[in-house]
C-alpha cells in the first residue's frame, strides 16, 4: 500500500529530527479545557506542547499559521502565534464564534448577543449588524468568504445543519441551504465540513468523499466534541466529557488524527 505524501514527509522529518538536522517545527496553537493556550510543535505522532502558555483564561481561539483570534473575558484580540497582541476589541461577548483563514483579512467573530459580525479589514475591526431572525438555531461556524459575503453554519433543532450566506455590508441573508450529511455543531476547514458522529469525527469534501475516524471506544454525549483551528492545516478537537485532546491534520484527501498531549506546567525556580 502506498503511503500518503503526508506520512512520507512525517517520517523523513522525524528521522531528521533524531539526527539533529532540523529544529522542531511549529504546527499550531491549541486552547485547553483550563483556558490555557499553548504552542504545539513536533511532527505527526510526536507532538510536543510548550509548557509556557502564551495566554490564560481564554474562552475561544482560532489560528492560522501566522496569526490568530483569541477571546478572553469579553475582549477579542488579534495576536501573533507568540502571543503578542496586534489589536483588540471590547466585545463583552462571553462565547463568540471565532474564525481566521490563511489570510489575516479573513479574521471574523460572531457576537450572538449583539447580532453582530466582527471582521478585520486589514486596518481595524468592522462591525456589521446581521439579520439572523431566520437562522433558527445556534451558529457553530462563521467565515468571511469575500469582501461581499460571509457564511454561517447553524445547528438546527433537528440536528441538520443550515448553510447561510449573508451579504456584506448589508447583513441581509442571500441564501439558505442544508449542508448534506453534516449533523449538529458543524465546522469547516481546508474544504472539509466536520462534525461529531457518535464517538467519531466525520468529515466530507466538496466532491462528496466522506471519512469517519473513531476517537473513543466508549459512547460520547451529543455535542461533546469542540473544534478550533490550530493553524492552516491543523485542527484541535477536544472531548468535554473525557478531557481528551486530538490534533487533526487536514490534507486534501484524508483526515489524520493524533492524540494531543496535556500541557506540563513550567517549574518555577
Amino acid at each position: 500500500m502506498k503511503r500518503s505524501a503526508f506520512f512520507r514527509w512525517a517520517l523523513l522529518a522525524a528521522s531528521a529530527l533524531l539526527r539533529g538536522q532540523l529544529s522542531i517545527p511549529q504546527l499550531g496553537v491549541a486552547r485547553y479545557a483550563d483556558g490555557s493556550v499553548h504552542l504545539i510543535r513536533g511532527v505527526a505522532a510526536n507532538l510536543i506542547v510548550d509548557s509556557r502558555a502564551i495566554a490564560t483564561s481564554a474562552d475561544g481561539v482560532s489560528f492560522a499559521d501566522s496569526a490568530g483570534l483569541l477571546s478572553a473575558r469579553g475582549v477579542i484580540r488579534l495576536i501573533r502565534t507568540d502571543g503578542s497582541v496586534l489589536v483588540e476589541y471590547q466585545s463583552t461577548e462571553p462565547l463568540p464564534v471565532l474564525n481566521i483563514d490563511p489570510f489575516a483579512q479573513s479574521a471574523a467573530a460572531w457576537l450572538p448577543s449583539k447580532h453582530l459580525l466582527l471582521r478585520w479589514n486589514g486596518r481595524q475591526f468592522v462591525e456589521t449588524p446581521i439579520d439572523d431572525s431566520s437562522f433558527s438555531g445556534r451558529v457553530t461556524f462563521v467565515s468571511v468568504v469575500s469582501s461581499k459575503a460571509a457564511q454561517f453554519y447553524v445547528a438546527r433543532a433537528d440536528s441538520s445543519v443550515a448553510r447561510i450566506a449573508v451579504s456584506l455590508p448589508s447583513g441581509n441573508v442571500i441564501s439558505v441551504d442544508t449542508a448534506p450529511g453534516a449533523r449538529g455543531r458543524a465546522f469547516m476547514q481546508q474544504g472539509w465540513i466536520l462534525w461529531q458522529d457518535g464517538a467519531s469525527l466525520a468529515g466530507e469534501r466538496p466532491n462528496g468523499f466522506r471519512q469517519t475516524v473513531a476517537l473513543s471506544q466508549q459512547p460520547l454525549p451529543p455535542a461533546d466534541l469542540a473544534m478550533e483551528r490550530m493553524s492552516d492545516h491543523w485542527l484541535h478537537v477536544s472531548s468535554r466529557s473525557t478531557g481528551t485532546d486530538w490534533a487533526v491534520y487536514l490534507s486534501a484527501t484524508q483526515l489524520n488524527v493524533f492524540l494531543l498531549p496535556t500541557p506540563v506546567a513550567e517549574v518555577v525556580r
